[in-house]
């Protein structure tokens, strides 16, 4: 019963150690993904044209854009271009013009998703896609959520830029970009990878310190009932030394009897063996109950303990000790008490006889008064099947 117990902790505290773990690692990716949800890349977007008013190139430089969340963190440059029908680039028929490569695919947000446009420009053989915002929003450049269009660079920039932009291609001019990765930016400011490596560390130092913990427990519990079963099994080999042991013989009734035999190997009894008499009366071969008691110090039969047995001889031998002077005070008076309990009436008789011969030898009468019921002794079962009820002398 108590291995079935320590099995079942272990295997209660080996679940509990699986879960927090997967615990653990689950809070990671959530810190993870909390990080690349607010954490971005900034853009640098360059832009030269020729002006041909002042008849002289102009070149801009500024940290506008953003890159999507899935876009590849690399440059690119090339001829910026405008879808040519639908400038949302929403229509499954939408095309760029591009006169020479590497080409810039220039579009207004709005209408489709960014999956859409950037699949569309990357279908045209656009080297990057730059999406600028929906009128009305000044140069706010937000942070683009999109998934299924991640080898395509693509930037988002504010409606002010891009819409001079568009002017400048509608105008007739070539206007050619750079887009450059920038500084990375976020809510951490960069802190992100610190925090999150201290709390991987620290999730997987208590992880790690709970597991030692656990294993220093099994390893007690583990000791204790060692040390426990060692001490009961001392015990039982002391218990064992002290049973009665006798040979049968011939005369003995057990011997060749269909009615008796041993119950542990189910054989009968036969002349010349050894047979163990338990404090409950049952007797066994010596070399079958001997084991069975080391492993259940019970009798097969009426399962009284025998480690009760020796518990309650030990008890009854101190204060026996303690009243031997009273008993030899009181012999001078010529008294004589008997408490006992029979279960036979053939025994009782018996007894009865003896004392009435024994006190004609001494030639007194006993005093009834005298005999107490102090040293009554009677066996404790464990079965109550195997309980009598006792007659009082």
């Amino acid at each position: 019963m108590k291995l079935k117990l320590g099995f079942r902790a272990t295997a209660e505290h080996g679940c509990s150690c699986i879960w927090l773990t997967v615990i653990a690692f689950q809070c990671c990716f959530q810190l993870s993904a909390a990080a690349a949800t607010f954490f971005y890349w900034t853009a640098d977007v360059g832009l030269s044209y020729f002006d041909r008013v002042s008849n002289e190139t102009v070149i801009s430089m500024c940290e506008c854009g953003k890159f999507g969340i899935n876009s590849p963190l690399m440059s690119a440059s090339g001829l910026t271009v405008l879808p040519n029908s639908d400038p949302l680039a929403c229509s499954k028929n939408t095309t760029f013009t591009a006169s020479h490569q590497p080409w810039i695919a220039l579009i207004k947000t709005g209408k489709c998703s960014y999956t859409k446009k950037i699949n569309a420009a990357q279908r045209e053989g656009a080297s990057a896609v730059v999406i600028y915002n929906e009128d009305g929003t000044g140069n706010d450049v937000v942070l683009m959520m999109y998934s299924g269009a991640d080898d395509l660079v693509a930037i988002n920039i504010g409606n002010i830029l891009g819409t001079e932009i568009a002017n400048l291609i509608n105008n007739g001019l070539d206007v050619n970009m750079t887009i450059n990765v920038a500084t990375p930016t976020g809510v951490w400011k960069g802190t992100w990878a610190y925090v999150l490596s201290f709390t991987f560390i620290g999730i997987t130092a208590v992880t790690m310190f709970y597991f030692a913990f656990l294993f220093m427990k099994r390893m007690y519990i583990n000791r204790q009932l060692r040390r426990q079963q060692m001490e009961i099994k001392r015990e039982t080999e002391k218990a064992i030394g002290k049973l009665q042991v006798r040979t049968l013989r011939t005369s003995d009734p057990e011997v060749d009897s269909d009615d008796t035999g041993c119950v542990v190997c189910t054989d009968s009894y036969q002349r010349g063996e050894q047979v163990t008499v338990l404090p409950c009366r049952h007797l066994y071969h010596k070399k079958c109950i001997e084991p069975w008691l080391l492993e259940h110090p019970t009798c097969p039969m009426c399962k009284y303990n025998i480690l009760k047995s020796m518990i309650e001889e030990e008890s009854y031998d101190q204060p026996s000790s303690s009243s031997s002077s009273s008993s030899s005070s009181s012999s001078s008076n010529n008294t004589f008490c008997l408490a006992t309990i029979t279960t036979s009436a053939d025994q009782r008789n018996t007894l009865q006889s003896n004392i009435q011969t024994e006190e004609t030898a001494a030639g007194h009468t006993s005093d009834p008064v005298c005999c107490n019921l102090d040293n009554q002794t009677q066996h404790i079962y464990d079965n109550p099947g195997f309980e009598e009820d006792p007659v009082i002398i």
